[in-house]
């Protein structure tokens, strides 16, 4: 029979099982630079098609779940622009030389070309995830991380992300 002091430690536990449900539910990821902004949560990033992926990190397989980055960006009205003969060439494929910066709780940023991450046109598949191995994101990762599953390192893949910024670094 277990002791006093780990039943109460039990119950501590399980009291805060639901603040962190309501914690993640409450959770939002900030996106903006798209001709709509938005605040997403994992009920909106779902909605956009969760997928389950294999994702390799210091030699530990684990099982993500998340959304693509391009399908993000593409919900809020992300378009690559024009291309073909009449199109100036200032004008042509303009949105495809745009960058993303994705920022962590900490600062830390990592920074893509918004043409690598769309699905057909470049080859880094990147992933908003919000759970690992069928469980949410442990507070030191999550409520959100960024995955990259194509990179042979995970040195753009952070945790805790707080904010997707598209930047037009031609325009500046």
């Amino acid at each position: 029979m277990p002791s006093r002091r780990a039943l109460a430690l039990l119950c501590l536990l399980a009291a805060g099982a639901p603040a962190r449900a309501q914690e993640i539910a409450r959770a939002t990821v900030e996106v903006s630079g798209l001709p709509r902004s938005a605040s997403l949560g994992q009920a909106e990033l779902s909605a956009l098609g969760a997928r389950t992926a294999s994702w390799t990190v210091h030699g530990t397989k684990r099982q993500v779940t998340g959304v693509r980055l391009d399908k993000v960006l593409t919900h809020l009205g992300f378009s690559p622009g024009p291309m073909g003969r009449d199109v100036p060439v200032s004008e042509k494929r303009a949105g495809y030389r745009k960058v993303v910066v994705a920022t962590a709780r900490d600062g830390f940023r990592a920074v893509f070309s918004v043409a690598e991450c769309v699905e057909g046109m470049g080859p880094t598949e990147v992933l908003v995830v919000w759970a690992a191995d069928g469980k949410p994101l442990s507070p030191e990762a999550g409520p959100f991380q960024l995955a990259v599953l194509t990179d042979h390192e995970p040195s753009r893949s952070l945790r805790q992300l707080q904010k997707i910024e598209v930047v037009d670094v031609v325009a500046r």
